[in-house]
């Protein structure tokens, strides 16, 4: 095996190595370290020892030349000028003799603390067998939690001594509050095995990391052999799973690039038909008669057909890429319908609304709004269809034109008809006169009938002119039943001879509404008494009054007026609203066409409910909060009818 094939690792291996490598250089520089803070707590131990012996020699050297006096005093000032705890001489069984703070026990005085037992004796024995140097004690404590140092040295006495406490071996006992360089011992420990544990997590860490980098290695080695990529166990020798992984992947690579050619080719077939899907499309927009405007889900308009640029006076260049209501004023129904739709997620529909656009023409449009979304039900956008009704609603009025002239044609004729009864009856009556010039009393009688005539012709002129002519409504906040309650009242003697059971349901604390309370007084009066003459028999009248919504934002109260009577025809149910068209013999056919004026100007609605033989409902929907105005075809009528009634 050549050398440098020796060393031709593979991935792996590298990872291993490097890992291993990197955690023996964390090794050796916590050893460096730990080297550091071991010679540098020697040193500054070195150096306090230095101290603890200069400090016992010059106090040993105190001893002889200073008598007791003032030996203590020298003392004092010796320690306080070396920064030492305390300086004393002590025999060698440990008994003060001098110090210099004073001595209250031998356990203050902290005599032979930190010394070995072996240490001790040798202080302790006798004087021809003491042959020993200074002695340093180890750290030790006192109850206050300080850490102290001591240095005992032996002190030779001169023969002069005359001293009797100087007879035996003396030592020189000096101690030092070594509380900073304990707490570096103690924090080296403490740094010692903290760096050992940091190791060890090390350790276990780099194991952990190396199991998880190679990890995925062997899931794709695995799955590459699971999906026979490649053939089980193979290239596992020598080249290990991750440079086998490596392999696959650039194998992999190979593959793709050779069908990246063929990719390519189906891309541009494909890019081609989206190319004429979307033309395809776009002729389908242009080829739409209803206008189209697509908004994305952030309300930014993307597409506009032609259709919808006419209806709305747009160009595509001007709307493109805006947002709807920077295109659309907010009260436009374009603007609104995009608006719910977005925001509350559900399709949106205007049968009829009528608009400006920006070109200055009022069109009529039918809106509808929709969501457009994906597989997944997501929500991508909204497409608003706009219909052009303007030509229909031409039509639509040209035809409600010529209703109105069919009714009034007709209403005309109910005119005519009754005028010209009572002009027969007054023109025979003229004639009658001439017959009988002779007697006074059958002329008198004649006149009264001409004039009864003639008064019934003005009443029903007067009548008609009544129906024509506007309303001034006098708006307030009123109670739809009390004004019931009241017109029950009016006929309540009625109802018990016509054998008529009534019957009144109200829902509780049911809203006022805004009208004027005459004219709806007397619009329900005349479907009661409608009611009253449908049941000659007897039978039952109900109301019912109750409160529904007409639309989310708005509310209106139901009036709902049976009856158990002969019904109506269905086919004069649509004509009980014109004017003078009547069933009854005596009647007008002017009730009901009121009771319809009145509901109109209050903005409500009214709906028929009837079979023969089965009694009839008419049900009257007065919204809560109106705004109260004359309509534009009540106005109409008046214009119309005017000369009509001059010409009769």
């Amino acid at each position: 095996m050549k050398i440098r094939d020796f060393f031709l690792f593979d991935y792996e291996s590298k990872i291993r190595f490097s890992l291993v490598v990197f955690i023996l250089l964390l090794i050796l520089l916590n050893f460096g370290t730990e080297y550091l803070f071991h010679q540098t707590k020697q040193v500054l131990k070195n150096q306090t020892d230095q101290l603890l012996a200069s400090v016992a020699f010059s106090a040993g050297s105190l001893w002889d030349k200073c008598p007791p006096a003032i030996l203590q005093r020298n003392l004092l000032e010796l320690s306080f000028k070396s920064d030492i705890n305390r300086i004393s001489f002590l025999s060698s069984d440990g008994a003060p003799l001098i110090s210099s703070r004073e001595i209250i026990s031998p356990e203050e005085l902290h005599t032979f603390r930190g010394l070995k037992p072996d240490l001790i004796i040798q202080i302790k024995g006798p004087e021809e067998k003491q042959n020993i140097e200074t002695i340093f004690s180890d750290f030790y404590s006192d109850r206050g939690g300080n850490t102290y140092l001591t240095c005992y040295m032996p002190l030779e006495i001169s023969a002069n001594s005359k001293s009797p406490a100087r007879e035996n071996m003396i030592w020189v006992m000096v101690e030092k509050d070594v509380s900073a360089l304990a707490n570096i011992q103690q924090m080296s420990k403490l740094n010692a095995w903290i760096r050992m544990g940091a190791l060890i997590i090390i350790a276990i860490v780099t194991l952990i990391l190396i199991k998880n980098l190679l990890k995925p290695y062997r899931l794709m080695m695995k799955r590459a052999e699971s999906e026979n990529i490649v053939p089980l166990g193979e290239g596992r020798g020598k080249e290990g799973e991750l440079d086998a992984a490596v392999n696959i992947f650039e194998q992999v690579i190979r593959e793709l690039k050779q069908k990246e050619e063929t990719l390519q080719k189906l891309y541009l077939k494909t890019d081609r038909k989206a190319k004429d899907l979307a033309s395809y499309n776009e002729y389908i927009l242009k080829s739409m008669t209803s206008g189209m405007i697509i908004c994305n889900d952030q309300g930014e308009i993307i597409q506009i057909n032609q259709p919808a640029e006419v209806i709305l006076g747009l160009s595509r260049n001007f709307v493109t890429g805006k947002r709807y209501k920077i295109v659309f004023r907010n009260q436009s129904p374009v603007c609104s319908a995009i608006q719910t739709t977005l925001t509350e997620q559900k399709t949106c529909s205007v049968p009829e609304m009528e608009m400006t656009a920006r070109n200055g023409e009022t069109v009529w449009l039918s809106i509808n709004s929709t969501l457009i979304k994906d597989e997944q039900g997501r929500m991508l956008g909204v497409v608003v269809f706009l219909n052009d009704l303007t030509e229909i609603k031409k039509l639509e009025q040209e035809i409600a034109f010529k209703d109105k002239l069919a009714a009034l044609g007709e209403m005309s004729s109910g005119l005519a008809h009754e005028l010209r009864n009572s002009m027969g009856a007054i023109l025979g009556f003229a004639k009658l006169l001439l017959k009988r010039k002779d007697d006074p009393v059958l002329q008198n009688q004649t006149i009264d009938r001409i004039v009864n005539e003639a008064m019934g012709m003005e009443t029903m002129l007067k009548r008609f002119l009544d129906f024509a002519k506007p309303f001034h409504i006098k708006p307030e906040q009123i109670s739809l039943k009390e004004i019931l309650e009241e017109g029950y009242l009016s006929v309540k003697e009625t109802l018990k001879e016509a054998q008529i059971m009534f019957k009144f349901d109200s829902k509780p604390d049911l809203p006022s509404i805004r009208g004027d309370r005459l004219l709806l007084k007397q619009c329900f009066q005349n479907l009661i008494q409608n009611s009253i003459e449908a049941m000659p028999r007897g039978g039952k009248l109900n109301i019912r009054l109750g409160e529904l919504p007409i639309t989310p934002h708005e509310e209106s109260i139901l009036v709902e007026i049976s009856d158990t009577g002969y019904g109506i025809p269905r086919e004069i149910q649509k004509k009980i609203f014109n004017p003078f068209f009547t069933s009854k013999e005596k009647g007008t056919g002017l009730g009901l066409s009121l009771v319809k004026k009145i509901v109109n100007l209050h903005q409500g609605n009214i709906e028929l409910e009837s079979e023969p033989n089965q009694g009839t409902t008419f049900r009257i929907y007065l919204p809560i909060k109106p705004s109260i105005q004359t309509p534009p075809e009540i106005m109409e009528e008046k214009v119309d009818l005017k000369p009509q009634l001059q010409s009769l």
